[in-house]
């Protein structure tokens, strides 16, 4: 049996920890499930294996075949870097934000 007076503690500490630890876990294990989602869709390993071959496109083997594979893999190689930095910045925010929140609430509320 819990003493009345302990009850209030437990109450705090199971807040602190829910907001301080499991929620950003959860924001963290959902970015990282998108990114594994957008590698999935945009194949990142596969294009700079691909591009840095030099592999033609559509199995055009002309010179002008590979050099059209080059660089439209590489605008996409560089595509895809900037899809995953920008969704590894808005789970970056998310996280941080949800951190942040209670001090930006206090500094407001001043």
């Amino acid at each position: 049996m819990q003493s009345v007076w302990l009850k209030p503690f437990k109450e705090i500490y199971n807040f602190i920890f829910w907001w301080g630890i499991t929620t950003p876990s959860k924001i963290f294990g959902f970015s990282k499930t998108l990114l594994l989602e957008t590698d999935e869709a945009l194949d990142l390993g596969t294009n700079i294996r691909l591009w840095l071959a030099i592999e033609p496109l559509f199995g055009d083997y002309t010179w002008q075949g590979r050099l059209s594979g080059f660089f439209l893999r590489g605008v996409r190689v560089i595509f895809s870097i900037a899809v995953y930095i920008l969704v590894f910045l808005i789970g970056l925010i998310f996280m941080l934000m949800w951190l942040l929140l209670p001090v930006l609430a206090i500094l407001l509320i001043i």
